[in-house]
């Protein structure tokens, strides 16, 4: 007979949650690669309380809700940890068959990432104005519209 796994208020917990003795919830998941994930919260459901002096967060069933939802549309729910760098060497090699001026404009956005700060951070840490200041510091040090325009896109 098997036993059905519950939290310390007799709820009912699902596969790959568990409930820490601190009290705190875990999910246990696997990436694409086959490497264990976990994700933490305070709250197994959204109507839960925080306890006193712990930071309110998610639930942990609404983070895992985003984890499916990710893994079903192809998105790595860890890779915000990727920085701007690699996520652009990534992009730049599943293209094929590009034109020449096209492969130079993607080495020329590779050469400016390398050399600038800002393709070392990572993309969940980045924001629209992050990326709006880098523009305007690109035209401050002489690159020109056409440049700026082929990093757009």
């Amino acid at each position: 007979m098997s036993t059905k796994r519950k939290d310390n208020k007799n709820r009912l917990l699902r596969n790959g949650e568990s409930q820490r003795q601190d009290g705190r919830y875990a999910y246990k998941y696997y990436d694409k690669n086959g490497c264990a994930h976990f994700v933490y919260s305070w709250k197994l459901e959204p109507t839960d309380k925080v306890p006193a002096g712990k930071r309110n967060d998610l639930s942990l069933r609404e983070k895992e809700k985003l984890i499916q939802r990710d893994a079903f549309d192809g998105i790595d729910y860890t890779g915000g940890n990727i920085t701007i760098l690699k996520q652009v060497e990534k992009y730049i090699s599943i293209k094929n068959g590009n034109a020449k001026s096209t492969e130079q404009n993607y080495m020329t956005a590779l050469a400016l990432l390398k050399k600038d700060p800002i393709g070392a951070v990572r993309i969940k840490d980045v924001k629209q104005s992050d990326s709006k200041i880098w523009f305007v510091e690109l035209q401050n040090n002489g690159r020109k519209y056409g440049t700026i325009e082929n990093l757009l896109y």
